[in-house]
């Protein structure tokens, strides 16, 4: 399992990174690490990506809502094949949306687990939303 440690996740999530929108949250990500790429995307993408909210699994509705967006295009679980070979540059940012009713001031915390055969996490990602 990947680890980021919480020094680089509050570098990659700045204060301001919450922001409630229209039916959700849009969550802002700086990438400080490295190139970041997506090498496969699975048919049942569904199956292979957990996104929490202070602890609890959003249904497999609201995942077909989320929506990663880069200076590229938008993804969602409709077009998740055509994020494949997509690569985020170091400095560039990606915004993903998350649906719910996020109250501004609130301090949601956000988990993101994509199961891979190399599983990726982010956890403990909890910022005020602004």
């Amino acid at each position: 399992m990947s680890y980021i440690p919480k020094y680089i996740l509050k570098r990659m999530f700045s204060e301001d990174s919450f922001k409630a929108v229209a039916d959700g949250l849009e969550i802002t990500m700086l990438n400080v690490i490295s190139p970041l790429s997506v090498d496969e995307v699975p048919d049942d993408v569904e199956n292979y990506l957990d996104v929490t909210v202070n602890g609890v699994k959003i249904s497999n509705e609201d995942k077909k809502k989320i929506k990663i967006i880069t200076s590229q295009k938008t993804f969602t679980l409709a077009n998740a094949k055509e994020f494949a070979g997509v690569v985020i540059p170091v400095g560039d940012k990606l915004k993903v949306f998350l649906p719910g009713k996020f109250e501004v001031g609130s301090e949601p915390e956000i988990g993101i687990l994509i199961k891979t055969e190399h599983p990726f996490e982010l956890s403990g990602i909890k910022r005020k939303v602004c």
